[in-house]
């Protein structure tokens, strides 16, 4: 009881100073969960092939999308996981400036071209994470991860369900409007506390993650990787991708290539990320890292070897994202980011339910004290 006068007056000026932009969050969170698939429906032409026979290499996938853009550099190519998609090339200029060239794994022929930051996955996280706000932006949405977390908290102490779980879970639904709004925010925080702690928690994690990590490093006693480099050889060409490509696979047979690195300076390595088809997402993502020239694996980092530092860190954006049970759990994730708008909306109709309740009560005061006053004469 000691705990309830506090919590409430946290709870309600938590979720009014910050409710606004956890709608923005959670909203740009939901769509996130499904920005590839948006991203297909909006612009299939960009995305789409007819397959047609065998697939041309990764190199001259390379050397395709290098040709209208002589002064980029290819930062990353996403390998397509269906026959009728694309390869996605995204290219980087000298300023840090990407751009995404989509090009027929069959024809070798470029459906089109754009910049990173129109495309629908970029304009999502800038908002999500960023609020549009640079880094400034992505500081706030750390803290609304810690004041989300501090509303759950405060949300459990005020729930009247605790000796009573049927009371707790009830919605009186014919009820006076003002009674169902406060079951309908009451239930809805209740069955969304779980997973949107759990969201805010590892956003949280992840915006501040240069801390967290050095935490965890010093608490495990983890030691820092190295910091791996190719041998630069005078006079000698790196290799060609593809072969480079077979390297990885016969390391690991068992994978399949879902995204690859190439190098961008002389120094630089030649990275593949593999997946695992029959692990987990929070084992299944092994990094391969290459020297460039001579071809010489330099190190592999597998979740399943890893650390125990590295490994909560790497399953921070699996559990944010919801990627783990599949459908199931991005549908859910989908959902429960809608939630913020709910128990926002359905919070300021009780908050100002009570003000004009307070205001009223003052009104009769005063009226009847003027009464009062009006008889005495």
């Amino acid at each position: 009881m000691k705990l309830r006068v506090p919590a409430l007056i946290l709870h309600r000026y938590a979720g009014i100073f910050a409710g606004v932009l956890l709608i923005v969050i959670g909203l740009t969170g939901s769509l996130l969960v499904f920005s590839e698939e948006l991203d297909h429906f909006l612009h299939p032409q960009l995305l789409q092939v007819v397959p047609q026979g065998q697939q041309i290499s990764v190199q001259q996938i390379v050397d395709v999308a290098q040709k209208p853009f002589p002064d980029l550099k290819p930062h990353r190519i996403i390998v397509p996981d269906k026959p009728d998609r694309v390869y996605k090339v995204l290219m980087v200029s000298s300023k840090d400036e990407f751009t995404d060239v989509y090009i027929n794994p069959y024809n070798a022929q470029v459906t089109g071209s754009r910049p990173f930051k129109q495309t629908v996955g970029a304009f999502l996280i800038e908002a999500h994470v960023h609020l549009f706000a640079g880094d400034f932006g992505m500081q706030v949405v750390g803290v609304c991860g810690g004041i989300l977390l501090l509303l759950g908290m405060t949300g459990l102490i005020l729930w009247n369900g605790w000796y009573n779980l049927k009371h707790g879970f009830k919605i009186r639904w014919k009820s006076p409007k003002q009674l169902l709004n406060y079951d309908l925010h009451k239930v809805g925080g209740m069955v969304s506390v779980v997973l949107l702690s759990l969201i805010a928690f590892t956003g949280t994690v992840m915006i501040f993650s240069t801390y967290v990590e050095a935490a965890l490093y010093k608490i495990t006693n983890t030691p820092l990787l190295p910091e791996l480099k190719s041998t630069v050889v005078a006079n000698v060409t790196p290799m060609q991708i593809d072969t480079l490509l077979q390297k990885a696979q016969a390391t690991l047979p068992d994978t399949k290539i879902f995204k690859i690195f190439p190098a961008k300076k002389p120094e630089d390595t030649f990275s593949v990320w593999m997946q695992f088809p029959q692990e987990n997402e929070f084992n299944k993502t092994p990094f391969l890292y290459f020297d460039q020239y001579t071809g010489k694996l330099l190190r592999i980092d597998n979740s399943k070897q890893a650390p125990l530092a590295n490994r909560i860190m790497n399953a921070q954006y699996v559990l944010h994202v919801g990627h783990y049970g599949g459908i199931v759990t991005k549908i859910l994730y989908s959902l429960i980011g809608l939630s913020p708008l709910g128990l926002f909306v359905t919070g300021v109709i009780m908050w100002r339910s009570r003000q004009w309740a307070e205001a009223r009560r003052k009104a009769m005061h005063e009226l009847g004290k003027k009464a009062s006053s009006d008889v005495d004469l």
